[in-house]
């Protein structure tokens, strides 16, 4: 392939992801959420612990 094929397919793929991503929800579903999956414990927090602690 020459480097503008792969250019043509780059930009079409970047294209149908954004479709995918703006028909799932995009904007309005990020911008609910934070960045994190769950929220970030600060090091004075306690930190729970999964098992015996030494």
């Amino acid at each position: 392939m020459s480097a503008m094929q792969e250019l043509k397919w780059l930009i079409f793929i970047i294209i149908v992801l954004w479709v995918v991503w703006f028909l799932t929800g995009g904007p309005s579903r990020s911008s609910q959420q934070g960045p994190f999956v769950s929220p970030i414990v600060s090091p004075t927090q306690e930190v729970p612990t999964y098992g015996p602690t030494r």
